[in-house]
């Protein structure tokens, strides 16, 4: 891994590890929540092994990516167009984890002339829509569909991830994670890079992941039936933390589009990385 700043026009700066093939095809991952660029590890030995270089962003008021007050889910397209102008990418595809998919949305509706190819993979969809966060863990349900009626629980769940980060506390998700997750989560260096990876999400503070939740709870900006570029859907059977609804939606509304339901939960995506990539590189 190694990491990079680039100055954008408006004089911010914005974050970015590379991993994979520094020679590869170009491919942006995008980060869940509450997450940091350190998240595009998950993916490195694969790309290294499809030829596939991967560049992981901080988002804004995240890792070393300066906050941005007002910004929108749309804004994020511009920036990274303007970073894949600097790196010499004409063409890219682009792939978001949980609370990346939103951003790799708007990259495939904002960018169609540059994005080749969109992977959501247990990605957020609105969570506003009625009854979309069915089948998820009751505390993950309560929240996800109130976050936008009532915007204090936003800035709560905020500092709880700070709070815990900073205290090491227990990890409160256990009991709603399938068998294949808890594995996950038992694994040492599985835990080293959440440690390093919700670090990184609070370097700055817990301003960048409350914003992340105000743009994921609000309205969005774009209609996802405008997409035109291909999108390909991966979700958990039995995923807990991102309803399947959540897929379903997208591939009811999304034109060129493909869903994937696998066996296990939320983070059981990770043993389809190189059939996730080989989708976006073929």
């Amino acid at each position: 891994m190694s990491d990079h700043i680039f100055k954008l026009k408006d004089g911010r700066n914005l974050g970015y590890a590379e991993y994979g093939d520094p020679n590869g095809t170009p491919l942006f991952y995008f980060h869940g929540w509450p997450s940091s660029r350190f998240d595009g590890i998950r993916i490195d030995n694969v790309a290294k092994t499809l030829n596939i270089r991967v560049i992981a962003t901080d988002r804004p008021g995240i890792g070393i990516s300066d906050y941005k007050e007002d910004r929108t889910l749309l804004d994020f397209a511009y920036d990274i167009e303007e970073l894949a102008d600097k790196l010499g990418f004409q063409k890219f595809s682009v792939m978001g984890v949980s609370g990346g998919g939103p951003y790799s949305a708007v990259c495939a509706y904002k960018l169609p002339n540059r994005v080749t190819a969109s992977a959501i993979v247990v990605g957020l969809a609105p969570t506003y829509i009625k009854n979309i966060c069915n089948v998820m863990a009751w505390p993950n349900r309560l929240s996800w569909s109130n976050y936008h009626r009532f915007p204090i629980l936003r800035i709560l769940a905020g500092y709880s991830v700070f709070f815990q980060a900073k205290l090491g506390s227990l990890d409160l998700s256990k009991p709603f994670l399938s068998e294949l997750d808890k594995k996950l989560k038992r694994n040492i260096r599985y835990k080293s890079l959440l440690e390093q990876d919700r670090n990184g999400a609070i370097q700055q503070g817990p301003k960048g992941i409350i914003k992340d939740l105000e743009i994921y709870t609000t309205p969005w900006g774009f209609d996802v039936k405008n997409i035109k570029v291909p999108v390909h859907l991966w979700y958990g059977k039995d995923d807990k933390n991102v309803s399947i609804n959540m897929g379903k939606y997208y591939k009811q509304q999304i034109p060129n589009r493909t869903l994937t339901v696998y066996e296990g939960g939320h983070f059981s995506w990770i043993e389809h990385t190189e059939e996730i990539l080989k989708t976006l590189v073929t």
